[in-house]
């Protein structure tokens, strides 16, 4: 279970090294030790990328953070970051590692977090496969009862654990994130093809 911003936490030590690559915007991606996505920054994606974002300025963990999004939205974030708000922690600024409208501009990844509308699940699963490896955690976030098997009719690899979340979020502005209900927070279990990898 995921709740706010206490249990985002993945404690792995790795010193960072300089790739030599670039964000896009003038920063040097540095190969850090967990490459982690929220595919759609909407009200969800958004509002738990939003608190991801924030560990990259308030604890020692080290990765990069990717989102895609799209439009003036984008555009928001790009330029100013993600503004989130948030009904028990205020206002807050969050800026991930890179931002894009292009999941080719995304290396492998270690953690996603699939965050579409389930009409754009299936176009989004296609050009995602090639970023996915047997040890990448996807968490889908979207509604559906399906989603689970029609993932794996395109991605068959990788570990995908079966989710559910409680928040109530949405877009306010392109740019900001407004979070006014639920408990926010994430439950999910075990991959039914993977069920010796525990849920973390």
């Amino acid at each position: 279970m995921i709740e706010g911003n206490r249990d985002l936490m993945y404690n792995f030590p790795m010193t960072p090294l300089d790739t030599g690559r670039s964000d896009g915007m003038g920063r040097k991606l540095k190969e850090k030790y967990m490459n982690i996505a929220f595919i759609g920054v909407g009200g969800v994606g958004g509002y738990f990328g939003g608190k991801m974002a924030q560990l990259l300025n308030d604890t020692a963990i080290d990765f990069n953070l990717y989102f895609v999004a799209r439009g003036s939205h984008l555009e928001q974030i790009k330029k100013n970051g993600l503004r989130l708000k948030t009904s028990d922690h205020g206002e807050m600024i969050c800026h991930p590692t890179m931002a894009t409208n292009n999941i080719n501009d995304l290396p492998q990844l270690d953690v996603c977090f699939i965050c579409v509308k389930q009409y754009d699940l299936d176009n989004c699963l296609n050009q995602l496969k090639d970023k996915v490896s047997q040890h990448t955690q996807i968490i889908p976030l979207l509604n559906g009862i399906d989603i689970y098997d029609r993932k794996r009719k395109i991605i068959k690899q990788g570990i995908v654990f079966p989710a559910c979340v409680y928040v109530g979020t949405h877009i306010e502005a392109p740019g900001v994130i407004s979070q006014s209900g639920g408990s926010c927070t994430i439950i999910f279990g075990k991959d039914p093809n993977n069920k010796d990898v525990e849920p973390r």
